[in-house]
């Protein structure tokens, strides 16, 4: 009954966050498909966003102040007035998708990281041997400084070549979200023809 216990504390804490709002509604569907299996259930998970930090010293994720984030494509002057309320050193950062999942075991969680790797998601791992904890994620993450104290320190035409590289990033990892729902299906959810199916590793 242990994992049972868990899993079901986990999933009130996600239907608590849906009802609240509180949700990545790109990545809702996902999440409600991994949650429907049992011996799965989804901790905290992101579809990617982009995203303006205020960071007085680099590394302090703790001083960070976020100026503006996006789960969305967005334009430059978005993003340029966001970098223009920085205190210290705006950083634009585009996170790539990131989903955790504790599974029952572990050939349950043998199972998800081969369809995450299928799915592109190529920097996923085992994080933790307790519950068996899967990251998913990929490698579009970019970050760079755009500002200090107000002042843009980019051209108008450098941050809209940036933003174009970071929604192309942004997209792809839509994608990679839409292949793991397929796959995820395809391997594990039982059919009224068939039974779950292991996927091989693709080349």
């Amino acid at each position: 009954m242990m994992w049972e216990n868990y899993r079901e504390s986990k999933l009130k804490k996600y239907r608590e966050a849906k009802n609240n709002g509180e949700l990545d509604v790109e990545i809702v569907p996902l999440l409600e498909l991994v949650n429907s299996h049992p011996k799965y259930v989804t901790l905290s998970s992101c579809s990617g966003r982009i995203a303006v930090l205020d960071i007085e010293k680099f590394g302090d994720k703790v001083g960070a102040k976020f100026l503006g984030k996006w789960h969305e494509k967005v334009d430059a002057d978005a993003v340029e007035a966001a970098a223009k309320r920085s205190l210290h050193r705006a950083w634009f950062i585009l996170y790539p998708p990131i989903i955790h999942v504790a599974c029952k075991d572990f050939d349950a969680a043998k199972i998800l990281l081969k369809i995450a790797n299928n799915a592109g998601f190529r920097r996923s791992g085992l994080i933790s041997l307790k519950n068996f904890v899967i990251e998913v994620s990929s490698l579009e993450r970019l970050e760079l400084p755009i500002a200090e104290h107000g002042e843009m320190l980019v051209s108008k035409k450098y941050l809209e070549l940036v933003l174009d590289v970071a929604n192309r990033k942004l997209e792809s990892g839509r994608d990679k979200i839409a292949r793991f729902t397929n796959l995820f299906k395809f391997s594990l959810m039982e059919g009224p023809q068939r039974g779950p199916r292991i996927l091989r590793s693709q080349s």
